[in-house]
């Protein structure tokens, strides 16, 4: 929870700011958050020998952002 926590108030900053659209900042962070254990947290419950490299996690969160900056742009 802290990390949803952190990441909805960090959306609902950026749109009373006016850098960003985001009119459901739980519902933003939740997706958000999602789209990142899906690479990295859930595999390493499900397969026995995922280990994706750093270079893989760090783009996986990179092409994250990239979405949620298209999908939030004011």
């Amino acid at each position: 929870m802290p990390y949803l926590e952190s990441v909805s108030r960090y959306l609902t900053a950026a749109h009373a700011a006016g850098s960003a659209k985001v009119e459901d900042p739980t519902l933003a962070a939740t997706q958000f958050l999602g789209m990142i254990s899906n690479f990295v947290y859930w595999p390493t419950l499900l397969l026995t020998d995922w280990a994706p490299e750093r270079s893989a996690i760090e783009r996986a969160v990179e092409e994250t952002v990239e979405t949620r900056i298209a999908r939030y742009r004011p």
